[in-house]
């Protein structure tokens, strides 16, 4: 009869073992979950807005490089800059829809602007929004350099802000706000992310 008792606690012990073990596995990778999506923000999205406004600053309008000025070409700029960031990002450089692979849950939100200080050969100051599937562009207002911007969630605007950058000579500022994939849980972890990029006039030729 002892005997028989022990077999049915060691059976309920070893149904409840068996119950708990993938609740404490489950509680492990919730854990991990959110310092998964801040690492994969930090290194893959910064990354990805880095490099594509930097290579959007490196759209140099060639007739103002022959007269001896940079001036950033801004349509030239923009579409650099949808390219190497869809690239980066596992995205379709088409739609932004994310590609299979891709740590992307959705297409991403994205200001760009191009700032030259004035229209010499090309256009001042232009705009380029992609915000929640809606596209639009259009010229700014613009003066002379050095220039302040603030940037926002989804908006990048002239002067001081909680987040503030100074172009001194023609250059690029973007923000984007992205939703990335997660690995454990149905809800995906929003980031923001900016990056600036100018034009520099190398020294002795």
């Amino acid at each position: 009869m002892r005997e028989l008792i022990r077999d049915q606690r060691g059976g309920v012990f070893t149904v409840v073992l068996l119950m708990v073990i993938p609740l404490f596995i489950a509680g492990i990778m919730l854990t991990l979950e959110q310092p998964r999506m801040i690492h994969g923000a930090d290194n893959d999205l910064q990354h990805a807005v880095a490099e594509a406004t930097r290579a959007a600053a490196m759209c140099v309008n060639k007739t103002a490089q022959a007269n001896g000025a940079l001036r950033i070409d801004p349509d030239r700029a923009h579409e650099t800059f949808k390219r190497v960031l869809a690239y980066n990002l596992g995205l379709s450089d088409v739609t932004l829809e994310p590609l299979k692979g891709s740590g992307m849950s959705s297409k991403p939100s994205y200001v760009l602007v191009v700032y030259n200080g004035d229209d010499t050969y090309t256009p001042g100051a232009y705009e380029y929004r992609f915000i929640n599937g809606a596209y639009s562009e259009e010229p700014l207002p613009f003066d002379t350099l050095p220039k302040e911007f603030s940037i926002d969630v989804d908006s990048i605007t002239y002067g001081p802000g909680e987040r503030t950058v100074t172009l001194d000579s023609p250059g690029c500022v973007a923000v984007i706000r992205q939703s990335i994939l997660p690995v454990a849980t149905q809800n995906a972890a929003e980031a923001i992310r900016w990056a600036s990029a100018k034009v520099v006039h190398k020294q002795g030729g």
